[in-house]
């Protein structure tokens, strides 16, 4: 079963850093070359120097910014807690469309690596090679986890918090709001007895990894590596671990947002023979005038009725709602995929659009070709018309469609979930040594 423990993390000297607001990063996926630069002006400690270095654009320097790292613990910027504690977080954010804000809270530890696919800690996307080999890089040299990946707990999650009660009562050890107007908190649980009720509770679930499936994987590269350079590897050395986030999947402020598709740069490019070939198994109509409106004014889709998504097109600006029909079997059109995979929006958008209809494969979708990804529904139509062909604009993906393909050890296409918001880089780091 999957084991937690508490660690003693590293983290910014709170009498030297007074305004945490200014430290804190997203993760380093998710941030571009001006994002980049604006967190490296922010302050001289941003986390950012750490994660991706000091030159937006330009692959980390790791050896150095490992040194920068030593040098900011050895003059207190950065400081280690004496003994091994949890890190309670909570994230308070409003999401458009809903009258009241959510709020969300999550346990930091460490969780014992086991392989994917074969335990109790579940992952739900298919990944790239490149940021594999990225983090592998940065891992090899600081022998730690600057980051957490995020994960959800199965069961009961009251238990826990009502463990919790006192520090949720108490003053956080930091207080902010980020760059996005998004409240962040967080406490530092170093009583004994919760930190140890903490790892009873906490042990005994599933996982499943919302955010973070290629750091995890390369948790478990690098640990194969580790504990085959050494005679007798010892199964407790600090490598066999991986700094988590873990939130109860049945949390009411858990935000779940879709990842949409932008594709570009096909030869003899035709959207009206591109209508005409997913036609063969999609009804393909105009977009109701108020869902059109909802969408122009940032909103993702939503309420389809059936599977599907919607497809905007560039050059006519004109919305289209995409919806498989009824009579598609698609155990015959798809029979390489169980149905939870199958029957997924985003599976459909890859397999019938852009593999289907655009011609793409498997190799050119792993590595971005002809694909850009964007969060943001207004982003993403504003880049369609200055340089896309089409852009598959997707709804969100439920937590049950989640659940049911990781029972069945599969894997969605890349990109299927946005877990909002994104967690914060910069309030504990992990040491494997500690």
């Amino acid at each position: 079963m999957p084991e937690i423990r508490p660690f003693a993390g590293i983290r910014f000297n709170p009498e030297v850093i007074k305004d945490f607001s200014k430290i804190v990063a997203p993760p380093y996926d998710v941030i571009d070359p001006d994002g980049h630069a604006d967190l490296l002006a922010r302050d001289p400690h941003n986390v950012v120097r750490l994660i991706l270095g000091s030159e937006p654009g330009s692959p980390g320097d790791y050896e150095k910014e490992a040194a920068l790292m030593a040098k900011w613990l050895a003059e207190g910027i950065l400081v280690q807690d004496p003994s091994p504690r949890y890190y309670l977080i909570e994230d308070t954010f409003d999401l458009p469309g809903e009258s009241s804000p959510y709020r969300r809270w999550g346990i930091i530890g460490r969780v014992r690596l086991e392989p994917l696919d074969t335990g109790r800690i579940h992952p739900h996307e298919r990944t790239h090679q490149g940021p594999k080999e990225d983090r592998l890089r940065l891992m090899k040299v600081f022998k730690g986890n600057l980051s957490q990946v995020f994960s959800l707990f199965d069961g009961d999650a009251a238990v826990v918090k009502e463990t919790l009660s006192g520090a949720f009562a108490s003053t956080p050890d930091i207080d902010i709001q980020d760059k996005d107007g998004i409240g962040r908190r967080m406490w530092v649980i170093e009583d004994p007895p919760t930190v140890d009720r903490i790892s009873e509770l906490l042990g005994d679930r599933n996982y499943y990894i919302a955010d973070g499936h290629h750091r995890y994987e390369t948790a478990v590269t690098y640990a194969e590596l580790m504990a085959a350079s050494e005679d007798n590897p010892d199964p407790d050395e600090g490598y066999n671990y991986l700094m988590m986030a873990l939130m109860g999947m049945e949390d009411p402020g858990l935000a779940i947002l879709p990842t949409h598709r932008l594709l570009y740069g096909f030869e003899d490019f035709d959207f009206s023979a591109l209508k005409s070939c997913l036609s063969e198994h999609f009804d393909i109509e105009d977009a109701e005038p108020s869902m059109a409106e909802q969408i122009r004014q940032g909103t993702s889709p939503s309420g389809l009725g059936r599977r599907g998504f919607v497809l905007y097109c560039p050059g006519s600006d004109r919305l289209f709602t995409v919806l498989l029909r009824e009579d598609v079997d698609l155990a015959r059109e798809i029979p390489d995929l169980s149905g939870p995979v199958r029957e997924l929006d985003v599976t459909l958008a890859e397999r019938f659009l852009m593999m289907g209809c655009l011609g793409m494969t498997p190799e050119q979708i792993s590595h971005q070709e002809h694909l850009e990804y964007h969060k943001d529904v207004s982003q993403a139509m504003d880049k369609a018309r200055a340089e896309g062909q089409v852009l598959a604009l997707m709804p969100a993906t439920g937590m049950n469609d989640l659940v049911a393909v990781t029972s069945v050890r599969e894997r969605m296409p890349q990109k299927s979930t946005f877990f909002y918001p994104k967690l914060l880089t910069g309030l504990v780091f992990y040491d494997h040594g500690s």
